[in-house]
Protein backbone atom coordinates (compact mmCIF):
# COMPACT_ATOMS: atom_id res chain seq x y z
CA UNK A 1 0.00 0.00 0.00
CA UNK A 2 1.35 3.66 -0.93
CA UNK A 3 -0.11 6.76 -0.40
CA UNK A 4 0.68 9.86 2.33
CA UNK A 5 0.85 9.90 5.68
CA UNK A 6 -1.97 9.67 7.60
CA UNK A 7 -3.62 8.13 4.67
CA UNK A 8 -5.14 5.46 6.79
CA UNK A 9 -2.62 2.53 5.36
CA UNK A 10 -1.87 1.37 8.57
CA UNK A 11 -5.66 1.14 9.71
CA UNK A 12 -6.33 -0.59 6.87
CA UNK A 13 -4.16 -2.89 6.79
CA UNK A 14 -5.02 -3.64 10.53
CA UNK A 15 -8.52 -4.08 9.05
CA UNK A 16 -7.89 -6.46 6.65
CA UNK A 17 -4.89 -8.74 7.55
CA UNK A 18 -3.57 -10.07 11.08
CA UNK A 19 -1.16 -7.12 11.33
CA UNK A 20 -1.37 -4.89 14.35
CA UNK A 21 0.54 -1.39 13.41
CA UNK A 22 0.77 1.30 15.37
CA UNK A 23 -1.88 3.08 14.65
CA UNK A 24 -1.84 7.31 15.32
CA UNK A 25 -3.08 10.38 14.05
CA UNK A 26 0.35 11.98 13.27
CA UNK A 27 2.26 11.38 10.63
CA UNK A 28 5.28 8.33 10.28
CA UNK A 29 3.71 7.10 12.83
CA UNK A 30 4.48 3.51 10.27
CA UNK A 31 8.47 4.04 10.71
CA UNK A 32 9.09 1.03 8.11
CA UNK A 33 6.89 -1.93 5.79
CA UNK A 34 4.67 -3.48 8.08
CA UNK A 35 3.43 -6.79 6.70
CA UNK A 36 0.04 -8.86 7.11
CA UNK A 37 -1.29 -11.89 5.89
CA UNK A 38 -4.94 -11.73 4.38
CA UNK A 39 -6.55 -14.91 4.46
CA UNK A 40 -9.72 -15.40 2.33
CA UNK A 41 -11.72 -18.67 1.17
CA UNK A 42 -10.41 -18.30 -2.49
CA UNK A 43 -6.85 -16.89 -1.57
CA UNK A 44 -4.22 -16.13 1.03
CA UNK A 45 -1.45 -13.24 0.37
CA UNK A 46 0.24 -11.10 1.96
CA UNK A 47 -0.10 -6.89 2.17
CA UNK A 48 2.69 -4.55 2.88
CA UNK A 49 1.68 -1.24 4.44
CA UNK A 50 4.47 1.19 3.41
CA UNK A 51 5.44 4.02 5.65
CA UNK A 52 4.15 7.30 4.31
CA UNK A 53 5.52 9.00 0.79
CA UNK A 54 6.27 12.49 0.49
CA UNK A 55 7.08 15.00 -1.97
CA UNK A 56 10.61 14.01 -3.14
CA UNK A 57 10.57 10.47 -2.07
CA UNK A 58 12.07 9.20 -4.95
CA UNK A 59 15.07 11.49 -4.14
CA UNK A 60 15.20 10.08 -0.47
CA UNK A 61 13.14 12.68 1.39
CA UNK A 62 11.61 11.39 4.17
CA UNK A 63 13.69 7.67 3.79
CA UNK A 64 11.21 7.25 0.81
CA UNK A 65 13.83 6.05 -1.72
CA UNK A 66 14.46 3.34 1.05
CA UNK A 67 10.69 2.27 1.34
CA UNK A 68 10.12 2.83 -3.21
CA UNK A 69 12.86 0.20 -3.52
CA UNK A 70 10.15 -2.27 -1.73
CA UNK A 71 7.27 -1.42 -4.19
CA UNK A 72 9.58 -2.94 -6.81
CA UNK A 73 9.04 -6.43 -5.80
CA UNK A 74 5.02 -6.10 -5.23
CA UNK A 75 3.25 -7.47 -7.74
CA UNK A 76 -0.04 -4.86 -7.27
CA UNK A 77 -0.25 -1.59 -6.11
CA UNK A 78 -3.11 -0.47 -3.83
CA UNK A 79 -3.11 3.19 -3.67
CA UNK A 80 -4.62 4.70 -0.25
CA UNK A 81 -6.20 8.31 -0.15
CA UNK A 82 -7.90 9.82 2.21
CA UNK A 83 -10.87 10.85 0.37
CA UNK A 84 -12.11 13.19 3.21
CA UNK A 85 -8.72 15.33 2.72
CA UNK A 86 -8.74 15.55 6.43
CA UNK A 87 -5.59 16.41 6.49
CA UNK A 88 -6.01 19.68 4.83
CA UNK A 89 -5.12 17.99 1.49
CA UNK A 90 -6.38 17.31 -1.40
CA UNK A 91 -7.32 13.92 -2.98
CA UNK A 92 -6.39 14.81 -6.59
CA UNK A 93 -3.24 16.22 -6.04
CA UNK A 94 -2.50 13.46 -3.36
CA UNK A 95 -2.83 10.97 -6.26
CA UNK A 96 -0.90 13.17 -8.80
CA UNK A 97 2.11 13.81 -6.29
CA UNK A 98 2.32 9.93 -5.36
CA UNK A 99 1.80 8.96 -9.01
CA UNK A 100 4.77 11.25 -9.92
CA UNK A 101 6.97 9.97 -7.26
CA UNK A 102 6.54 6.37 -7.75
CA UNK A 103 7.02 7.71 -12.60
CA UNK A 104 10.28 9.64 -11.21
CA UNK A 105 11.83 6.55 -8.91
CA UNK A 106 10.93 3.76 -11.58
CA UNK A 107 8.59 4.60 -14.75
CA UNK A 108 8.18 1.17 -14.93
CA UNK A 109 6.04 0.55 -11.70
CA UNK A 110 3.14 2.35 -13.61
CA UNK A 111 2.82 -0.30 -15.45
CA UNK A 112 2.28 -2.47 -12.29
CA UNK A 113 -1.67 -3.39 -11.83
CA UNK A 114 -3.09 -0.42 -9.42
CA UNK A 115 -6.15 -0.37 -6.82
CA UNK A 116 -7.01 3.12 -5.80
CA UNK A 117 -8.65 2.77 -2.40
CA UNK A 118 -10.79 5.85 -1.19
CA UNK A 119 -10.17 6.11 2.38
CA UNK A 120 -12.17 7.68 5.68
CA UNK A 121 -15.44 7.31 3.35
CA UNK A 122 -17.25 7.42 6.85
CA UNK A 123 -16.37 11.37 6.54
CA UNK A 124 -18.93 14.03 5.71
CA UNK A 125 -16.42 15.45 2.73
CA UNK A 126 -15.19 12.14 1.23
CA UNK A 127 -18.65 11.85 -0.59
CA UNK A 128 -18.71 14.85 -2.73
CA UNK A 129 -14.24 14.90 -2.98
CA UNK A 130 -15.19 10.90 -4.45
CA UNK A 131 -17.30 12.57 -7.36
CA UNK A 132 -14.65 15.15 -8.24
CA UNK A 133 -12.09 12.75 -7.90
CA UNK A 134 -14.06 10.52 -10.49
CA UNK A 135 -14.83 13.12 -12.75
CA UNK A 136 -11.03 13.37 -13.36
CA UNK A 137 -10.13 10.09 -13.59
CA UNK A 138 -12.11 7.19 -14.89
CA UNK A 139 -9.86 3.80 -12.75
CA UNK A 140 -12.10 1.98 -10.78
CA UNK A 141 -12.03 2.70 -7.31
CA UNK A 142 -13.00 0.89 -3.75
CA UNK A 143 -14.30 2.96 -1.70
CA UNK A 144 -13.84 2.41 2.21
CA UNK A 145 -13.93 3.26 6.03
CA UNK A 146 -11.21 1.36 7.08
CA UNK A 147 -11.76 3.12 10.92
CA UNK A 148 -15.74 1.39 10.88
CA UNK A 149 -14.29 -1.46 8.54
CA UNK A 150 -16.67 -0.88 6.01
CA UNK A 151 -17.32 -0.30 2.26
CA UNK A 152 -20.19 1.80 2.82
CA UNK A 153 -21.22 0.99 -1.06
CA UNK A 154 -19.25 3.44 -2.83
CA UNK A 155 -17.66 1.16 -5.52
CA UNK A 156 -17.39 2.78 -8.73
Amino acid sequence: MVGFPNAGKSTLISAVSNAQPKIASYPFTTRQPILGIVKTDELNFVIADLPGLIEGAHEGRGLGDQFLKHIERTRVLVHVIDMAGSEGRDPIDDYEKITHELEQYNDQLLLKKRIIVANKMDLPEAKELLRRFKKKYKESIVAVSALEKTRPGYTY
